[in-house]
């Protein structure tokens, strides 16, 4: 199983689109920053087939840390935000 990188999805957009590499690479930018904008805004991101990509609040936790000279003692994780993203159908067959 190989690694797809940011460059092999720019080339691939290019190559989709008829165009050169740097074509591909500002269109790819082009829908990144305009999802993470609408992150930033607090909205969702529907792509129909492919997934959903939302904002989620994170509660305060206490969790034991890992490792560290505080083993074995419960320490806070404060609440926080982090992006979830949900598969859509389309996605989920084509990783079957």
């Amino acid at each position: 199983m190989a690694t797809l990188r940011k460059s092999d999805l720019t080339s691939r957009v290019a190559a989709k689109l008829g165009g050169s590499k740097s074509e591909g690479e500002a269109a790819l930018n082009a829908v990144l920053d305009s999802i993470q904008a609408s992150l930033r805004g607090g909205n969702r991101v529907v792509l129909t087939g492919f997934g959903t990509f939302e904002v989620r609040k994170v509660k305060s936790r206490r969790v034991r840390p890992i490792r560290g000279g505080k083993a074995g003692s419960l320490i806070t994780v404060p609440a926080h935000k982090r992006v979830g993203f949900t598969a859509g159908a389309e996605l989920n067959k084509a990783a079957k």
